[in-house]
């Protein structure tokens, strides 16, 4: 369920600002809006200290709602498009709270076939959380968890560099095609990159001599394999791990895309390392990158307990309240609408006063 905690009360912003009329819920001491940085439906960063001195409208809605969502979205619509002579003093964006099925794509996808225009945010499940912190908006634990990947199952990104140095780092890509992932991995340990031209970390291929040769994880035979597909068409799935390979570098010594599935620690390199699993875990027969629960089979639980992450992500509900939120020129929350029952021309009215202003 979605819960505002901010206190807002009805009524004007005080004696030494000129008195606008306000339709909506007003902040009675406008509070700045928190910064973030997230990736819209073109997989372009969006940070929102870089529209101050517009008005800003922020929504927090995700595509799969059955309903409620698709009520805010349309009234939204409505609003981005009359804002006439205001459109270019005017920013609009919805944030997901479903980032495991609003990936950039899925976002792209979407908006399209609806005519959405603006803004739709995506991102990492550690980013949107702290953006839903920071806001003072609550996602239910329910939702969050349909969202994460399962414990002990987290995606790598290797990069192996001209000089055999190498990049390991492993997050929750689960839900993200391969470019969307790669993107947020690299982006997270601060590593330059521009895949479309050939350069990651300093790196810039040439290909009169080495380039970029992306690998995926080969789980049965515990080893990187070169794949012939676009980026962004690979769907991180669990167990799905990346490679970026430079063509001159010794394969070999890349480190591996699965270790031990955090129950021990890998000894030795390239084709020696192997598994040295914690007590209670053992490594499955062919498998020396793996520690399973001693008496499991396939990596299963005992007993054939079902992965409660694989039923959560098959049907699941948020409560039906939300709020979305009209920020001044000076980036300050000053107008919310809570819930759906509330009126378009109403908000796009003070939108307007707001740009006003």
């Amino acid at each position: 369920m979605l819960i505002v905690l901010s206190i807002l009360i009805p009524g004007c912003l005080g004696d030494e600002e000129e008195t606008i009329e306000i339709l909506g819920t007003e902040y009675w001491d406008p509070p700045d809006a928190p910064d973030f940085a997230l990736f819209d439906q073109d997989g372009d960063v969006f940070r929102l200290s870089d529209h101050e001195g517009k008005v800003v409208v922020v929504a927090f809605v995700y595509t799969s709602c059955p309903d409620v969502c698709l009520v805010i979205s349309s009234n939204l619509d409505y609003v981005y498009k009359n804002l006439g002579e205001y459109s270019d003093q005017v920013v609009m964006v919805s944030i997901t709270i479903d980032p495991a099925r609003d990936t950039i794509s899925h976002l792209s996808e979407w908006t399209e076939s609806r005519g959405y225009e603006w803004h739709h945010l995506t991102g990492s499940v550690s980013e949107l959380q702290e953006t839903y912190r920071s806001w003072n908006v609550v996602v239910d634990n329910e939702h969050i968890a349909a969202s994460q990947p399962p414990e002990d199952n987290l995606n790598r990104l290797v990069v192996m560099y001209p000089d055999n140095s190498s990049l390991q780092h492993d997050m929750a890509g689960f839900g993200m095609n391969g470019s969307e992932f790669v993107s947020s991995a690299l982006s997270e340990t601060n590593t330059s990159f521009n895949v479309s031209s050939g350069e990651i970390g300093g790196w810039e291929s040439n290909n009169s001599t080495w380039n970029w040769v992306l690998h995926s994880w080969d789980v049965d035979n515990e080893t990187w394999s070169e794949y012939g597909g676009n980026l962004s068409s690979i769907e991180m799935g669990l167990g799905t791990h990346l490679a970026w390979v430079a063509s001159n570098a010794n394969q070999s010594l890349a480190p591996p895309g699965a270790d031990c599935n955090n129950h021990g620690w890998i000894m030795g390199s390239g084709s020696s390392a192997h598994c040295m699993c914690d007590g209670g875990y053992e490594r499955p027969d062919g498998d020396w990158l793996s520690c399973i629960a001693e008496g499991s089979e396939n990596g299963e639980s005992p007993g054939g307990s079902v992965n409660p992450h694989d039923e959560s992500l098959g049907e699941y509900e948020v409560g039906h309240s939300t709020t979305t939120f009209i920020l001044d020129k000076q980036m300050r929350k000053r107008v919310a609408y809570s819930g759906i029952q509330w009126d378009a021309g109403e908000f796009l009215q003070d939108v307007v006063s707001l740009a006003d202003e």
